[in-house]
Order: C-alpha cells, then structure tokens, then sequence
C-alpha cells in the first residue's frame, strides 16, 4: 500500500547542467507550454485520475523555492493518461492562506491544472529544473503498483505565479511515455 504523498526528494539540476538527454527526452522535459496541451495532441483520449489532495506542510527546500511565509499547502497528486495509459505522475504544492479560501486551484477534481493555468495571461514560470528518479527511489512503488517496468524516471520542476500567487509543480515521465521512445 502506498502512503501519499510521495516524496520528490533527488538532485535537482538546472537545464544548462543536466547532460546526456536525447533529443526527445529534452523535447518533452524542456517544454515552456501547456504539459497537458502536448500530451493531448499525442493521444485520443486523455484523462486524469487523482491520486491523493490533501493539506501539508511544506519543507524546508520547498519554502525556500516559493520563497514566502505560506507553510501549508494544498498537495495535489494525479495521474494523467493518455488512451488509458499512465504517462505522467504530478505533484502540485497549492498554498492556502485565509486570502485564497476560494482560489480555484484548490478545487479542480479531475480538470488538468494545466488547462487552467495556462488560460491566464499572467502565469509566470520559473525556469524548469530536472531530476533523475533512479530505481531503488520511493516512486518506483507507484510504478509497481501501476504494473510499469521499473525504470530510471526523469521528472521537471518549476515554480509558477499568477499575480502574487505562487505554487510548485513537479511532474515524472513513468516507463513507456512518449519522452521515452
């Protein structure tokens, strides 16, 4: 049985340190768009399952990423298929503070963040930090428990705000997406 949420724990690295991609591995982790826009445009069917939201505290590494006064968030955790493949595994750290009791974020159900966010002229991105998950990471039992191979996993961070609102994202490419092939 696993525990949610998961850790991202790694070595997160800048774009211009990260060596050894191919091209469709950076193709797919350097993206500056929509996640979800792409994945849509490879597949028939695409969905999200959600795996687990609930309210954290953040941690230390992760307080110095949004960089303000907010220590619980909203931990969004999902799936996204695509032609009822599991391709993507996605974290979303959504501060809540009494000024954003309402903030649409923190009530998506089953709607990809990325439909929402990406609609907003005024999303901000930080630049995207990527992670290698090796095979003895704590992620691996969701790749068991999905019935994937276990494979070393590359993931993308980054912060994003609209208006004064921050939040982190991380997202994990598990075996068989498409940055794979």
């Amino acid at each position: 049985m696993i525990t949610f949420p998961l850790s991202l724990s790694a070595d997160w690295q800048s774009i211009s340190q990260v060596c050894g991609l191919s091209s469709a591995e950076q193709e797919w982790l350097f993206e500056p768009r929509s996640l979800t826009a792409k994945l849509k445009s490879q597949s028939q069917r695409f969905a999200v399952k959600v795996l687990s939201e609930q309210k954290v505290n953040l941690s230390q590494p992760q307080q110095a990423l949004l960089s303000n006064e907010v220590n619980t968030v909203l931990n969004r955790e999902v799936l996204l298929l695509c032609d009822d493949k599991p391709v993507v595994y996605a974290q979303s750290w959504l501060p809540i503070s009494n000024n954003n009791t309402n903030n649409q974020l923190h009530n998506m159900g089953e709607r990809p963040l990325g439909d929402v966010i990406f609609q907003d002229p005024a999303l901000k991105r930080t630049d995207i930090e990527i992670a290698r998950f090796d095979d003895n990471h704590s992620l691996q039992s969701l790749v068991s428990e999905l019935n994937l191979p276990i494979h070393i996993l590359l993931g993308r961070r980054s912060v994003f705000s609209l208006h004064d609102y921050k939040f982190l994202v991380c997202e994990v490419f598990l075996p068989g997406a498409y940055l794979y092939s």
